[in-house]
């Protein structure tokens, strides 16, 4: 990522501003505040750290061979987590859909949805809203999870899950509207990310289909 430094005082700036004077006296709104923020910060600490984990796959993938995983049980773990984040997903374009959004238009179509039920609420509506946050809050989880396996041995489904994680990133902005600038920033991290993936899957199955074509070639020879 970029501008740490800046993004850091931005943020700080941001929470500075908030005035909460009128709730001085009233203990159980300070507690509710505190919880709420250590939470939000514990996320937004893990999806950092998924990032990272992201980014150290592409660079083991990098210099891995074409060698599979030894670990059976781990590789299971992974393909199981990576069929959940292709279901969750699979119901969150259906809903999506349901709102006219697509990959482009996601983070309008949203916040569009957002406003009507804060302006005039509807029950179908709401509970609209309500299902894509939960699915977007199990996919966060699942993208972290897998983060910690060894994912340069999958490079497809780690394809995917960045993939994922640069739409989410769009979209967790219109649900925390304090953390905008951050997961700007996440989103275009990502972004880099699925760029520097996508060329190395086409110079790796450039390579491989070189040797292939090279030991047909010595084949034919002997």
């Amino acid at each position: 990522m970029v501008k740490h430094n800046n993004d850091l005082g931005c943020l700080y700036n941001s929470l500075k501003d908030l005035s909460f004077s009128e709730y001085d006296e009233d203990s159980e709104f300070l507690e509710w505040y505190s919880i709420e923020g250590s939470n939000r910060i514990s996320e937004l600490s893990r999806q950092l750290r998924s990032y990272l984990n992201y980014k150290n796959a592409i660079i083991r993938y990098r210099f891995t061979g074409s060698q599979k995983a030894n670990n059976i049980l781990n590789n299971d773990s992974i393909l199981k987590r990576g069929s959940e984040l292709f279901s969750e997903y699979s119901r969150y374009t259906v809903l999506l859909n349901k709102i006219g959004a697509d990959e482009v238009s996601i983070v309008k179509q949203i916040l569009i949805l957002k406003n009507k039920v804060q302006i005039q609420p509807n029950a179908l509506e709401i509970n609209l809203l309500k299902e894509i946050k939960r699915i977007d809050g199990n996919m966060w989880e699942n993208l972290h999870i897998l983060s910690e396996f060894e994912l340069h041995y999958h490079p497809q489904l780690l394809h995917m899950a960045i993939k994922v994680a640069c739409i989410l990133s769009s979209v967790e902005g219109v649900f925390f509207s304090l953390f905008t600038d951050f997961y700007s920033e996440l989103k275009n991290s990502y972004l880099q990310l699925e760029k520097e993936l996508s060329e190395l899957l086409c110079l790796k199955e450039d390579k491989h289909f070189e040797t292939e074509k090279n030991i047909k070639r010595m084949n034919i020879l002997e």
